[in-house]
């Protein structure tokens, strides 16, 4: 929701309710836009040390800290210095989400669900995007910003009843309560989970005889085959557009010409998400990774750049198009969708079944990190190319990310589909199961 809170909040901050003495430039609305993708960078530089000693539960449960700051600040903001802090602080709070929730759903989940239960993650943003969304038009500044606070205030009693993972009850030699989770999240006896517990105690035992290292991460051709395809989907999440279209939707329906009113546009692409990623977790564990990501990248190619020639002849040939305004929100209704499918949710799925036990949180960090990190590129500097060169530009830009995208899917991205995690390891490394794993020259 607090990523979402720019749509529907810059527009007011034009107006005669603003909470700001004067109207924000262009320039200063970026930096309220980017800002929270650069606090994203923090989330990983705080979980990633955290995330062995304290456990994900208190990390995932922590995050509400900085979150509920962000909305205290939003809330008594007088001036543009306070909002600046806000976004900071959100964006603290998501990249420590963006960077542990994944990893939580891989240690809890079972082989044949991971996918699906990973996808969820995405289809709960959405309905925080759609929150905004659907707020904003029809609230002012405070309505829109104290209902963010007030569901903040639910966050630590609700997450109070999540469960620490397994994986790490084991690690910190916590066998019988790791049993009693075991048992509670598979809904099954104490004899029933005792093999997927000495898997655990078996992995733990050949994973972490020494504490890990940053170098683990190139000590074998799996990893770096995994860090390498985990990286460039999670900057390629963010190059194929989605923040800078989900923090100025209202503005950009506005400048490609449709013929229905901002506010109007910008709920429905927030139903379009929600419900489409009520399908993902459907989809996610049939069809595969693989086909999921080429697909979807090679459909946003051929939208955007579909949207960018409808700018190019409204904005810049000053051509009638009027009676084609239904294309580019159709155009974009169907971006939602297919990002929502697969360009959005395969990089978490991957990064939390890619990588072993002894460097997934580390590799999930970096992943993280760079994914916000081409997120604040883009979000910052896009009003600036639109400016420049015309909205059409921008659009054809994030139209050449998104066929990148679809070239390495088709090429590099092996298929995780229903693979165990030594399955996934063997395969990368391009390995037999009974033999060992060697490690890069270095």
């Amino acid at each position: 929701m607090s990523m979402g809170w720019t749509s529907p909040v810059l527009p007011e901050l034009r107006g005669p309710h603003s909470p700001l003495p004067q109207p924000p430039t262009s320039q200063q609305e970026s930096w309220v836009g980017s800002l929270l993708v650069l606090g994203g960078l923090l989330g990983p530089l705080i979980t990633v040390p955290l995330s062995r000693h304290v456990g994900r539960r208190y990390i995932i449960m922590g995050s509400n800290i900085p979150l509920l700051l962000g909305w205290l600040l939003a809330l008594v903001a007088t001036n543009l210095e306070t909002l600046y802090a806000a976004r900071v602080m959100w964006g603290c709070a998501t990249g420590m989400m963006f960077a542990m929730v994944p990893i939580y759903i891989g240690e809890i989940a079972e082989d044949q669900n991971r996918g699906a239960l990973s996808a969820l993650f995405l289809l709960f943003i959405n309905v925080g995007f759609l929150l905004a969304y659907a707020i904003g038009p029809f609230s002012d500044y405070w309505g829109l910003t104290g209902a963010g606070g007030v569901l903040s205030l639910f966050y630590i009693p609700f997450t109070c009843f999540i469960p620490e993972t397994p994986f790490f009850l084991v690690l910190k030699g916590k066998t019988e309560e790791a049993s009693k989770i075991l048992q509670k999240l598979r809904g099954t006896t104490e004899e029933s989970v005792k093999e997927e517990l000495e898997a655990l105690k078996t992995m733990v035992a050949r994973e972490f005889k020494e504490e890990p290292r940053i170098s683990d991460l190139w000590a074998t051709r799996g990893n770096v085959k995994a860090l390498g395809i985990c990286v460039f989907l999670a900057m390629l999440l963010q190059l194929s557009g989605i923040d800078v279209l989900l923090f100025y939707m209202e503005e950009l329906l506005g400048k490609v010409g449709t013929n229905i009113t901002a506010s109007d546009g910008t709920i429905i692409m927030g139903v379009v998400q929600v419900v489409t990623s009520c399908v993902t977790p459907l989809v996610v564990d049939r069809l595969g990774r693989k086909l999921l990501m080429w697909t979807t990248s090679l459909g946003l190619t051929i939208f955007l750049t579909i949207i960018g020639f409808y700018a190019l002849l409204d904005n810049y040939y000053k051509i009638d198009v009027s009676h084609f305004a239904f294309i580019p929100l159709l155009c974009l209704i169907i971006y939602m969708v297919l990002f929502t499918l697969g360009v959005g949710p395969v990089p978490w799925i991957l990064v939390a079944e890619m990588f072993p036990a002894r460097t997934k949180c580390l590799a999930g960090g970096i992943c993280s990190f760079m994914c916000w990190l081409a997120g604040f590129v883009w979000t910052r500097f896009f009003r600036d190319v639109e400016s420049s060169y015309g909205i059409y530009t921008a659009f054809w830009i994030l139209a050449a990310c998104c066929g990148v995208g679809f070239l390495f899917s088709v090429t590099l991205l092996p298929e995780t589909k229903g693979k165990t995690f030594d399955e996934i390891q063997d395969m990368l490394n391009k390995k037999d199961k009974s033999k060992e794993v060697e490690p890069v020259a270095v």
